[in-house]
């Protein structure tokens, strides 16, 4: 099957396109520290649910979410991280992922409904993880052998 996008097409000078004075280490930085900023706002974001601020809880995670993929731009670029999601073995993950973003948002913010936010979250959080493995080789074979093996006994 070919591919969607065909990501050789992309320049040097898009790949750098977000920050293109940077260098590597500042640009490994830029990410990092979108890590870490992701991270803080997801854990804050289950304190939320201890309150039982469900609303809270789902814009925060997705905030979080949002902040630590956007980390990939300083890596490779806006347009390549695009390209690069939205290719033949990441398209269904990432719309996944960027749809449960947005319905948790909605669902959060106009719905203010507990329980569709939380279902949102799960759904957004294992879109997350699959699309974060399909850049190690083999990684969802192992993991959908995992589950087959477990479910099997």
């Amino acid at each position: 099957m070919t591919s969607i996008i065909n990501i050789g097409d992309i320049s040097s000078s898009e790949n750098e396109s977000l920050c293109p004075s940077l260098t590597f280490k500042q640009r490994l930085y830029g990410a990092g520290g979108c890590l870490v900023l992701g991270f803080i706002f997801s854990i804050l974001s289950w304190v939320s649910v201890f309150l039982q601020d469900y609303v809270f809880f789902g814009v925060l995670f997705t905030i979080g979410n949002l902040i630590s993929i956007s980390g990939s731009l300083f890596l490779c670029g806006p347009v390549k991280q695009i390209k690069n999601m939205f290719n033949e073995g990441r398209w269904i993950a990432s719309a996944v992922y960027i749809v449960t973003m947005i319905l948790t948002i909605l669902a959060a913010v106009l719905l203010k409904n507990g329980i569709a936010v939380i279902f949102c979250c799960l759904i957004q959080y294992v879109a997350m993880w699959w699309y974060f493995l399909s850049y190690i080789p083999f990684a969802r074979d192992c993991v959908k052998n995992a589950i087959s093996g477990a479910l099997s006994k």
